[in-house]
């Protein structure tokens, strides 16, 4: 099969997602050919850059702002006319990049590559299947459409909110978040340990996403100033002035620092607790693990979103204030009864088999 993968630069998570289909169906069958496009760089590189730089800036100064417009664009006639951008989209690289792939399925792993397709759809200018991934815990009108063929959400719990945007149960396929195939594998603790050369001893994992996002430094610095004995795991991700600050900082207990890493799987099978922003992908890897999980201050809009329904399945708690995050993880977290309730909801929400059962799904439908 040929296969298209449409994603964003916005956050990480998406093309992650992206390439972690890719991999599975190439390594599922060696004849499928797999081609992921970054929508905004393949429309204009500059343009590409310029709304990244523009999203980070309005997450680090205006996180308000943000929250306002993923809530007033959560409704089935959002304020932007995505009509207006397919006309001035059609006749350029995309329709090309499309129509000489000769794609059997098209897969979007953000809302806007899904409307743009499903314009193309509508105007009869492709007629491959459409499947839109939704990677986060709730369902955003943006994402809904005629269109699409089918929608990947994270659990069946979801189904209600994509009823009520009218989407038909055939359509909806509960396969949950698509993610590495290695954070289903339960691994040896010790074996991790040795190879990493990371202590064995109560372990916090700190991390902000691929980006480095939100008040890390801050975070490691309570946390070693608060506990004694303890081992701070810190993924600083791209964001490298972090990294460079976490390296001269001078730490009473121990502190690894890592930067962007495929291994994310491992650092948390060996934590005991889990500190981060709420990113979809982010916790539907968390959740395989069934750890303890600290969100701290999320944004307002997709996080936000993804804490409360963390937060009502019993999985997470949160902080707002960073003063109370060695209180959560030595009173409540430390619970035996909380632990284990976590570990059980985590066990219901979990879908470690997600990009196998999606592969899976495809193959059989439509080679």
């Amino acid at each position: 099969m040929n296969i298209l993968i449409f994603t964003v630069s916005f956050g990480v998570g998406h093309n992650q997602v992206a390439h972690t289909l890719k991999n599975s169906f190439t390594e599922s069958n060696s004849t499928n050919v797999v081609k992921v496009v970054n929508i905004i760089n393949l429309i204009n590189p500059i343009l590409d850059k310029v709304m990244l730089d523009s999203y980070l800036k309005i997450l680090k100064l205006y996180p308000k702002a943000w929250g306002k417009i993923y809530r007033k664009t959560n409704k089935i006639h959002p304020i932007i006319d995505i009509n207006d951008i397919i006309n001035k989209l059609t006749s350029g690289r995309l329709k090309k990049s499309i129509l000489d792939f000769s794609p059997d399925v098209i897969f979007s792993t953000h809302s806007f590559p899904s409307s743009i397709i499903a314009g193309l759809k509508k105007k009869k200018i492709i007629a491959s299947p459409l499947i839109t991934i939704i990677t986060d815990f709730n369902i955003h009108s943006s994402y809904i459409n005629d269109y699409t063929d089918y929608y990947i959400i994270a659990h069946e719990n979801l189904t209600p909110l994509m009823k009520s945007f009218k989407v038909g149960k055939n359509k909806i396929l509960p396969f949950g978040i698509p993610i590495k195939a290695d954070f289903s594998i339960r691994q040896n603790k010790n074996d991790i340990l040795n190879k990493l050369s990371i202590k064995d001893k109560t372990t916090i994992l700190v991390m902000g996403g691929g980006l480095g996002l939100g008040e890390i430094f801050r975070i490691v610095n309570k946390l070693d100033s608060s506990l004694k004995d303890i081992q701070i795991l810190v993924i600083s991700g791209y964001n490298y002035r972090l990294k460079i600050n976490l390296n001269r900082y001078k730490a009473i207990n121990d502190l690894k620092i890592f930067g962007f890493i495929q291994n994310v799987y491992e650092l948390m099978e060996i934590s005991d607790y889990i500190i981060t922003k709420p990113g979809g992908v982010t916790c539907a890897e968390i959740l395989t693990k069934s750890k303890p999980l600290i969100i701290y201050t999320p944004f307002p809009g997709q996080e936000s979103d993804n804490t409360d329904y963390l937060i009502n399945y019993g999985v997470a708690v949160i902080s707002h204030d960073i003063n109370t995050i060695p209180y959560l993880i030595n009173t409540v977290l430390n619970l035996e009864m909380k632990r284990e309730t976590i570990a059980k909801n985590s066990s219901y929400l979990q879908k470690p088999n997600a990009t196998a059962d999606l592969v899976n799904f495809i193959t059989k439908t439509y080679s």
